[in-house]
């Protein structure tokens, strides 16, 4: 269920984050240069303030030049100046290596949590059907309990054992699910219809679990203050989640059993590939701006928005690392999700640099395709 689509906006969103924690780790390095060389108003000494001025202004300007896209010159400047540049420098890179970490694992444990939120909104049609069966009105009625589906559900050991090992229960939101019954689904006009039909069919199940997932369980204003509280990302996963469980309904219609999805084999390939997106494109970051900068043509690679900037490093680090994956499904992924993500145009322009990058690393040799990533020869 953790698609390559949902791993790459995960490594977009991880690599955004971390590029702000960069910026604000440059601007307190630049804040140590400036403490070094601020007036000491206790000292009983003469203060040269317009020395100590000029030194925090070379100072900082040092360390701008040693962090630019220029090319690296030995600088001369007093001693006191240079100890406090490299104060400020081994402060930013510091902080910059624990923030990769940092990011990376909230990176994968968000990424985890969509399939958390799998198996607790499963669990949510169980309680939903608990709440509803222990309702006695119109006791002539069928309720969500009767539904053939949910009954199946509730005796899924799979589902069972995994909710258990990750500790996904609604044990201590007993009060949201009384009030999700009693306020919303009691209330709904769709259940109700449901409800007056005594004997389903189980397409008549599965349509109305379908239902009850799309307008009611995802969204709802209790579920969804609920579920943006467990995943910042909710709004961005919603549909992933729906795919999923529906997936999983609709595998007990064809088949009589459910597919409950796991976090298996299939996923530890997918983090190594949301790790290798995500580190490749901090720690090989000039050398993919190499890359780049040749095909901006007028455009400086600073006047380029953040996501942009991430989306085309993120194509490149795959094109050049997954022989197996085309050329044409990199490409079209990342332009989605600069339509998505970015700005009206970044489709467009990303689209633009990554064909014309593609060719050219093709025809070089620097992308060798293998397998499956050879479809975009034929």
């Amino acid at each position: 269920m953790l698609n390559r689509r949902l791993i790459r906006i995960r490594a977009m969103q991880a690599l955004y984050a971390y590029k702000q924690a960069e910026g604000a780790n440059f601007q307190l390095s630049l804040d140590l240069i400036a403490d070094d060389f601020a007036p000491d108003l206790n000292s009983m000494e003469f203060q040269d303030r317009e020395k100590l001025e000029g030194y925090k202004k070379l100072g900082q300007q040092l360390l701008q030049e040693e962090f630019s896209r220029r090319e690296e010159d030995d600088f001369t400047a007093p001693q006191e100046v240079k100890m406090s540049v490299e104060k400020a420098r081994d402060f930013f890179l510091l902080k910059n290596k624990k923030d990769i970490e940092h990011y990376a694992g909230r990176m994968v444990l968000e990424a985890e949590k969509v399939y958390e939120l799998y198996l607790q909104i499963l669990l949510l049609f169980i309680e939903l059907a608990d709440r509803a069966e222990a309702d006695d009105r119109n006791a002539t009625q069928s309720k969500l309990s009767d539904n053939q589906i949910i009954k199946k559900l509730r005796q899924e050991r799979l589902l069972e054992t995994q909710a258990i090992r990750r500790n996904v229960n609604w044990s201590t939101e007993q009060v949201l699910i009384a009030k999700l019954y009693r306020e919303v689904l009691r209330n709904n006009s769709h259940y109700t219809e449901y409800c007056a039909k005594k004997n389903h069919t189980l397409e008549e199940d599965f349509s109305f679990l379908k239902y009850l997932l799309k307008n009611v369980i995802l969204k709802n204003e209790l579920t969804s203050e609920y579920f943006e509280k467990q995943d910042l990302y909710w709004i961005d996963d919603i549909e992933t989640l729906r795919s999923a469980i529906t997936h999983t309904f609709q595998s007990f219609v064809e088949d009589g059993k459910f597919k409950i999805a796991l976090l298996d084999e299939e996923w530890n390939e997918r983090k190594d590939f949301l790790q290798t997106l995500y580190r490749k494109s901090i720690l090989e970051e000039k050398d993919l701006e190499e890359i780049l900068i040749p095909k901006l043509k007028n455009w400086e690679i600073e006047r380029i928005s953040e996501t942009d900037q991430i989306l085309l490093k993120m194509a490149l680090v795959e094109m050049l690392n997954y022989p197996s994956i085309p050329v044409k499904v990199t490409i079209n992924e990342i332009i989605e999700i600069a339509k998505d993500y970015s700005t009206p145009k970044s489709g467009q322009f990303v689209n633009g640099i990554l064909d014309s990058l593609s060719k050219e690393l093709k025809e070089s040799g620097r992308i060798r395709k293998s397998g499956r990533g050879m479809l975009d020869n034929k």
